[in-house]
Protein backbone atom coordinates (compact mmCIF):
# COMPACT_ATOMS: atom_id res chain seq x y z
CA UNK A 1 0.00 0.00 0.00
CA UNK A 2 1.50 3.17 -1.15
CA UNK A 3 1.71 6.31 1.80
CA UNK A 4 -0.52 9.09 1.38
CA UNK A 5 -0.11 12.68 0.72
CA UNK A 6 -0.04 13.73 4.46
CA UNK A 7 1.94 10.83 5.99
CA UNK A 8 4.74 11.39 3.02
CA UNK A 9 4.64 15.53 3.56
CA UNK A 10 4.43 15.17 7.60
CA UNK A 11 7.44 13.05 7.55
CA UNK A 12 9.22 15.56 5.27
CA UNK A 13 8.42 18.44 7.38
CA UNK A 14 10.00 16.71 10.61
CA UNK A 15 12.98 15.28 8.56
CA UNK A 16 13.72 18.66 7.73
CA UNK A 17 13.03 19.56 11.42
CA UNK A 18 15.34 16.67 13.13
CA UNK A 19 18.11 19.48 14.10
CA UNK A 20 15.19 20.24 16.90
CA UNK A 21 13.70 17.27 17.98
CA UNK A 22 15.09 13.90 19.98
CA UNK A 23 13.14 11.59 17.96
CA UNK A 24 9.80 11.23 16.26
CA UNK A 25 7.90 8.63 14.44
CA UNK A 26 4.98 9.00 11.89
CA UNK A 27 2.21 6.39 12.63
CA UNK A 28 1.82 3.71 9.71
CA UNK A 29 -2.14 3.26 10.67
CA UNK A 30 -2.54 7.09 9.53
CA UNK A 31 -5.80 7.05 6.98
CA UNK A 32 -5.60 8.91 3.35
CA UNK A 33 -6.59 11.94 4.87
CA UNK A 34 -4.41 12.77 7.55
CA UNK A 35 -1.33 11.60 9.19
CA UNK A 36 0.00 11.25 12.91
CA UNK A 37 3.27 11.33 14.42
CA UNK A 38 4.22 11.11 18.15
CA UNK A 39 7.21 13.66 18.47
CA UNK A 40 9.60 14.01 21.34
CA UNK A 41 11.04 17.41 21.67
CA UNK A 42 14.33 18.17 23.21
CA UNK A 43 12.95 18.89 26.79
CA UNK A 44 11.68 15.13 26.61
CA UNK A 45 8.43 16.02 26.65
CA UNK A 46 6.28 13.82 23.99
CA UNK A 47 3.51 15.40 21.58
CA UNK A 48 1.13 14.36 19.14
CA UNK A 49 1.30 16.34 16.02
CA UNK A 50 -1.32 15.40 13.08
CA UNK A 51 -1.38 16.77 9.29
CA UNK A 52 -4.92 17.77 7.66
CA UNK A 53 -6.08 19.70 5.20
CA UNK A 54 -6.53 22.53 8.23
CA UNK A 55 -2.90 22.38 8.68
CA UNK A 56 -0.53 20.57 11.74
CA UNK A 57 -3.04 20.26 14.65
CA UNK A 58 -1.18 19.95 18.40
CA UNK A 59 -2.41 16.92 20.70
CA UNK A 60 -6.26 17.44 19.11
CA UNK A 61 -6.28 20.72 19.87
CA UNK A 62 -4.75 23.85 18.62
CA UNK A 63 -4.15 24.21 14.61
CA UNK A 64 -0.48 25.72 12.98
CA UNK A 65 -0.43 26.74 9.22
CA UNK A 66 3.38 25.58 9.76
CA UNK A 67 5.26 22.39 11.35
CA UNK A 68 7.80 25.49 12.47
CA UNK A 69 5.30 27.39 14.07
CA UNK A 70 3.95 24.62 15.78
CA UNK A 71 7.23 23.61 17.18
CA UNK A 72 8.03 27.26 18.11
CA UNK A 73 4.89 27.64 20.04
CA UNK A 74 5.51 24.44 22.22
CA UNK A 75 9.41 24.06 22.83
CA UNK A 76 12.22 27.02 23.14
CA UNK A 77 14.90 24.09 22.24
CA UNK A 78 13.72 23.64 19.48
CA UNK A 79 13.79 27.72 18.86
CA UNK A 80 17.42 27.97 19.81
CA UNK A 81 18.37 25.17 17.55
CA UNK A 82 16.72 26.62 14.67
CA UNK A 83 18.48 30.13 15.65
CA UNK A 84 21.93 28.11 15.75
CA UNK A 85 21.02 26.18 12.55
CA UNK A 86 20.43 29.27 10.69
CA UNK A 87 23.03 31.78 12.06
CA UNK A 88 25.45 28.51 11.04
CA UNK A 89 24.11 28.81 7.35
CA UNK A 90 24.54 32.83 7.37
CA UNK A 91 28.01 32.18 8.29
CA UNK A 92 29.26 29.75 5.59
CA UNK A 93 27.85 32.71 3.04
CA UNK A 94 30.03 34.71 4.04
Amino acid sequence: MSTSFYHAELSRALSEQAFGLARFDVCRGSSPHEATASVTLLEGRTIRITLTARGYQLDGDQIFESIEGLLQAVSAAYEGRRREALFSRLRSLS
